[in-house]
């Protein structure tokens, strides 16, 4: 036992490098004999969870370990994809299945995998961790399988996340028509990027009904709070509520005091509801339409 001791603390080591896995060449490399390994899955201080990956006592279950363990069942030229990917970059939830994408064909049981013959260095990041397409190839991936609201979504919580600078939201732009046409166009300043889909969803009101325009998550010169959108000439926020994120007391109250903090600047809010923008959007565009005009 005392010479498992030290060989144990090495493959810990290793363990701990990749969210408690470690494959059957790195314990080989360690000096593990295939007896001892053997021995090890019977005591259960190893655990298969894919063709030559193990975990060590118990088997991670959150998406980071998952999505690392997935790689190493890949290979060394493998990537998480998809919407695993969008998932390590934060905006998106962790998938049952992690897919990934590799230059070969590798088929392993319990992943989903991809094989491209497009994939550049410049496609593959390391976050978290962890190899990963990157924000960019990770939006080309995914659009054949979002509807566009749920596009815009993601490209737009990417950027948020500071994922997708503007370089970057520029080479995506050019390389997808449907993201340029939705978001602003590679040639033009980009819009900023919309925080929630109460957001996304008043900017397709707007152009829906013929409304002017309004600044997304403009800032009020007075005080430097954010709103959800200005109309500067007519000194007009509006804001986007839903019951969601506004059925507490606290937000009640400090939603009224910041509408009156705007008020004595001169500064009229309009508050919206989700419903109100999906439902009898009409009446709703001719109210804001007659407001502008008042202005």
């Amino acid at each position: 036992m005392r010479k498992e001791c030290p060989l144990r603390a090495r493959i810990s080591t290793t363990a701990e490098q990749h969210f408690g896995h470690v494959t059957r060449a790195q314990l080989l490399a360690l000096g593990v004999t295939a007896g001892w390994l053997r021995s090890q899955i019977r005591l259960g201080w190893l655990i298969p969870v894919h063709a030559g990956v193990y975990a060590l006592g118990h088997v991670p279950r959150h998406g980071l370990a998952r999505a690392c363990a997935a790689t190493l069942a890949c290979g060394a030229q493998s990537a998480v994809s998809h919407s695993a990917a969008a998932a390590v970059w934060g905006p998106w939830p962790w998938p049952q299945t992690i897919e990934i994408i590799a230059p070969y064909e590798r088929r392993r049981p319990g992943i989903r995998t991809h094989r491209s013959t497009t994939l550049t260095p410049t496609d593959i990041r390391v976050h978290q961790g962890i190899r990963v397409t990157s924000p960019v190839r990770t939006a080309l991936d995914l659009q054949p399988r979002l509807s566009d609201p749920q596009l815009v979504r993601l490209v737009n919580d990417l950027r948020v996340a500071g994922h997708l600078r503007s370089g970057a939201f520029v080479a995506l732009c050019a390389r997808s028509r449907r993201v340029d046409r939705l978001l602003g166009g590679a040639g033009d300043v980009p819009e900023r990027p919309t925080r929630s889909w109460l957001e996304d969803a008043f900017r397709r009101f707007t152009r829906r009904h013929g409304l002017p325009m309004a600044k997304i998550n403009a800032i009020l010169p007075h005080n430097g709070r954010e709103v959800d959108a200005l109309y500067p000439e007519q000194r007009l926020i509006i804001e986007v509520d839903s019951w969601r994120h506004h059925s507490s007391r606290a937000s009640f109250e400090r939603d009224r005091d910041r509408d009156a903090d705007a008020l004595a600047h001169g500064y009229r809010t309009l508050r919206i509801t989700a419903e109100r923008l999906t439902r009898g959007g009409a009446e709703e565009a001719a109210r804001i339409r007659r407001i502008l005009e008042l202005a």
